[in-house]
């Protein structure tokens, strides 16, 4: 054993893909192998390890030797021979994959600059005889590295005064979006990482991918995140992404969604494609959907939402509480709490904070507001504007003729359609 591979037993060392591939491996003897072209590997939370070395022979196509029967310091430290015993061909396992084949070129998130980039490089730690992946090379240096440029780049850069920049990911921050590791693997953020994320920045890294990779990171995360983020995205993105789902998850999503923002996806897509997603939805769900569908194009019923809390105002303060308290996970506005009388009109409306304040047995006849900013279903874009500048309420209670409320304009999700009519009103 020479000097380098005893070293190496002992003293972990890090070593690049692209240092590897490409390397002509012979025999114990002198006869030529093969040329290796891949490592396979198990998916694993922690640093997977690799436990075949791919070898590409000229009679033989694609053969593979196990890694314990290969001094892997030998590999890892430039050299290029190997035992010929065992070498034979392979499948991969569920949870396995090609780390060359899977990794290389391929796009990750980077969730410090929450943005997407591409794979130029694997770094790999020898260690006790094993090969394990710990980063994705995402930089400069790797790429140079993969072109056989690395020297050159690293001297221009001394010349220049500017060091290339490291840019490694660790694969904890790296997983795969399928179930298995066998076949296509995508890798993103793991989901307790992609929580941290804006709606707004993963609507940006969705528009980025191509359509497979959005797909594959969708199915990897929270159904409610997917459904924040969406209502932020491009609309031709938002129809495609939905349109290529399956009807159960695209039905899961759309129901996370804000109802407006819901319906305008609905109505991009094609007709059998509607019908089927509306038929995997839930019957409530589906029915709010299909009411806002209905409304007129530019008017308060089409950009009015249906979920919203309302209690009978004969009700106290601390039973409006309750009600929050147990309704907020499920309705995204909940400042207001609307009051309704016997006869299901609108009473009066109570603010979250008028009730935080109160007193728990307080009825809410005494704290409701009963004097009330009301519009119709089929008042304009305009006149909600106008209401929105005047009164800067955080919402606006639609109403039929009776009185009945029919829904909610908040002003945050009325925002993009209004934002023309605070323009005009502004100049």
């Amino acid at each position: 054993m020479n000097s380098v591979e005893t070293q190496s037993q002992t003293a972990p060392t890090f070593c690049f893909l692209s240092n590897m591939l490409g390397r002509r491996l012979s025999s114990p003897d002198g006869r030529r192998l093969g040329t290796l072209t891949d490592f396979a590997a198990t998916l694993t939370e922690r640093y997977p390890e690799v436990e075949w070395v791919v070898i590409t022979t000229r009679r033989e196509g694609r053969m593979a030797l196990p890694a314990t029967a290969v001094t892997m310091g030998t590999l890892a430290s430039g050299g290029s021979v190997i035992p010929d015993t065992g070498l034979g061909r392979f499948s991969l396992r569920p949870q396995q994959f090609l780390v060359r084949e899977t990794l290389l070129d391929k796009q990750v998130v980077d969730v410090q600059g929450a943005k997407v980039v591409r794979v130029n490089d694997v770094q790999l730690l020898f260690h006790q005889d094993r090969l394990y992946i710990v980063h994705v090379d995402v930089g400069l240096p790797g790429l140079a590295r993969r072109l056989g440029l690395e020297r050159l780049v690293r001297v221009t850069a001394t010349l220049i005064g500017k060091r290339p920049k490291e840019e490694l990911v660790s694969w904890k921050y790296v997983q795969p979006l399928n179930e298995t590791g066998a076949g296509p693997v995508r890798i993103s953020l793991r989901q307790e990482q992609m929580r941290l994320l804006h709606s707004g920045e993963l609507a940006d890294i969705i528009e980025e991918l191509d359509p497979e990779e959005r797909l594959a990171l969708v199915r990897s995360i929270d159904t409610a995140q997917v459904a924040d983020a969406i209502e932020e995205i491009d609309e031709s993105v938002q129809a495609a992404l939905i349109r290529d789902l399956d009807s159960e998850l695209a039905a899961d999503i759309l129901e996370e969604m804000e109802p407006a923002a819901a319906v305008d996806v609905v109505e991009m897509l094609p007709q059998e494609t509607q019908q089927s997603i509306m038929a995997a939805m839930e019957e409530d769900e589906r029915e709010q959907i299909e009411l806002l569908s209905r409304a007129e194009e530019d008017t308060a019923a089409s950009v009015m939402t249906v979920e919203y809390l309302s209690i009978p105002a004969s009700s106290t303060a601390s039973q409006a509480l309750e009600l929050v308290s147990a309704e907020a996970g499920n309705v995204e506005f909940f400042h207001y709490v609307y009051c309704l009388d016997e006869e299901g009109r609108l009473a009066g409306v109570v603010s979250l904070r008028e009730l935080l304040v109160s007193e728990g047995g307080q009825p809410l006849a005494g704290l409701m507001r009963t004097r009330l900013t009301t519009v119709g279903p089929g008042d304009r874009l305009q006149d909600l504007s106008e209401a929105f500048l005047k009164f800067r309420f955080l919402a606006l209670p639609v109403m039929d003729e009776s009185g009945r409320l029919l829904g909610i304009v908040t002003f945050q999700h009325s925002f993009d359609e209004l934002l023309p009519h605070y323009a005009r009103a502004a100049a």
